[in-house]
């Protein structure tokens, strides 16, 4: 009897859990880049079920197992790609293929993130608002002297001439000049995604530094997340279900269990 207080309530107690996890899903499914989590759940305590004999109990039968206590597993991380977007902001970028952007916040720690809706701050370095500033293949902050830029495949990052009138009386045109390399945004990659722990708005914290790959940079996009808003309601329906489910016939051995006792005190 009491076995099925502790599987009712572990159940409940699994139910709120996953429901915050999908709640932050669902709060997160306009956020750039953002990766969807999964809880995952598993069992407390496993028992072995023995069959013996009515009369000869020294032989009993193996039938299988029955398991006691639901719990939190591991929350498990969805690196599949989202929906890529096209912008037409010179300072959006999206990535293709496996791959992270890297920015180093204010304390000097690099984050990952596939976030690329990048801007320009205070002291003229690319950012990501709120988070730091992005790092360049070798590492360092790359700064922009201007949002007039053309960007390749590759992550190149070049500042367009002005095309203007020289400054001769008779008003001939100057040459045109060759664009400027301001740096070339880095993307990093992982063998061993494990290492990666989850932060704030999509970033992640790893153990060691990434690896240099082509991440597939596509210039004035940004690739969504990969949260399926109708496959999200679902779980959080079925989940409140389950919740409720396990409430009602909770209330119901404690109605039980007070009428045994109280009817074992009249005998």
């Amino acid at each position: 009897m009491f076995h099925g207080f502790y599987n009712l309530a572990s159940g409940m107690l699994y139910q709120n859990r996953n429901l915050n996890t999908i709640s932050n899903n669902m709060t997160n499914v306009s956020t750039p880049g953002y990766k969807s989590d999964r809880l995952v759940s598993t069992t407390f305590k496993d028992e072995m079920l023995y069959r013996n004999g009515n009369r000869n109990k020294s032989n009993p039968t193996q039938i299988g197992s029955v398991s006691m206590i639901r719990s939190v597993g591991v929350t498990k991380t969805s690196y599949n790609q989202g929906n890529v977007e096209e912008t037409g902001n010179n300072l959006d970028f999206a990535l293709t293929q496996p791959g992270f952007f890297a920015v180093q916040d204010k304390d000097g720690n690099r984050l990952y993130t596939r976030n690329g809706s990048f801007g320009v701050d205070q002291e003229g370095y690319l950012s990501l608002s709120s988070q730091g500033r992005v790092l360049g293949e070798d590492g360092n902050p790359i700064e922009m002297t201007t949002d007039r830029i053309t960007v390749d495949k590759s992550g190149n990052i070049y500042e367009l001439p002005l095309k203007g009138v020289g400054g001769d009386e008779e008003g001939t045109e100057s040459e045109e000049e060759e664009p400027v390399l301001l740096g070339k945004i880095g993307v990093f990659n992982f063998n061993d995604y494990t290492q990666l722990v989850k932060g704030n708005n999509g970033t992640f914290k790893a153990t060691e530094d990434g690896t240099v790959v082509n991440g597939g940079i596509q210039w004035k996009s940004i690739e969504r997340s990969n949260i399926d808003p109708m496959e999200e309601m679902t779980a959080m329906m079925t989940s409140q279900r389950a919740s409720q489910s396990a409430a009602q016939v909770l209330k119901m051995y404690d109605q039980l269990m007070g009428k045994i006792v109280s009817d074992i005190g009249r005998v």
